[in-house]
């Protein structure tokens, strides 16, 4: 069966710092495989039989935004449930309304789960750096964030991926208000014209 996900693909330095973050992680915990690529989750996964239309409500809900979305990066978090560790995402406004107005487009032909379909507020964004833990490990983990310092970073989403089967179908980017095909969206081009722009914002926020 083929599979979607809808995410935020971290660039930059807060990539960078999540990254060590999952690192650290493999290697004081032996994690291996329960260590995920950094992003932050908007929907999924979740399968449907209606691609085109999927990647038609995609594009048409990016291309409605007039304001590009920020988060803030934080604490850590843990779903004691099914044992996940992340690293909690303060989202603005304008990100939590994007990703509800999202939901709302693709549930009548998607499998989302249920927590897909949270309201803007109560939805929980968040970036994950382990999963599917065993209950010592997952302990430990939790007792070992006691000592640890949050990652504090602001950051803009530039980009919002769809993925089918774990490979980007296409991105939207933020910055330069356009779609972008697997090759743009993995071209280093791309990415460092998105740094031209974002350099010229007061915040610091593009690095």
């Amino acid at each position: 069966m083929t599979h979607y996900l809808i995410d935020i693909r971290l660039m930059g330095s807060v990539k960078n710092q999540i990254r060590s973050l999952s690192n650290h992680l493999a290697e004081k915990f032996n994690l291996g495989e329960k260590l995920v690529t950094p992003h932050i989750t908007l929907a999924g996964p979740f399968s449907t039989t209606d691609e085109q239309k999927l990647v038609e409500d995609f594009t048409r809900i990016c291309t409605d935004q007039k304001v590009i979305p920020k988060y803030e990066v934080g604490s850590y978090g843990f779903f004691d449930d099914t044992r996940v560790v992340f690293v909690t995402i303060t989202p603005d406004e304008t990100l939590k309304l994007y990703r509800f107005q999202l939901a709302q487009a693709i549930s009548p032909y998607c499998s989302l789960r249920k927590y897909d379909q949270d309201s803007a507020d109560d939805f929980r964004f968040h970036s994950t750096l382990a999963m599917k833990l065993d209950w010592l490990t997952f302990q430990r983990i939790k007792w070992h964030f006691r000592e640890q310092e949050s990652v504090i970073y602001r950051h803009h989403p530039i980009r919002a991926t769809l993925l089918r089967n774990s490979k980007i179908l296409c991105e939207y980017d933020f910055v330069q208000e356009r779609m972008l095909s697997r090759a743009q969206a993995l071209s280093k081009a791309t990415r460092m014209r998105d740094f031209d722009i974002l350099k010229v914002w007061a915040d610091g926020s593009w690095e």
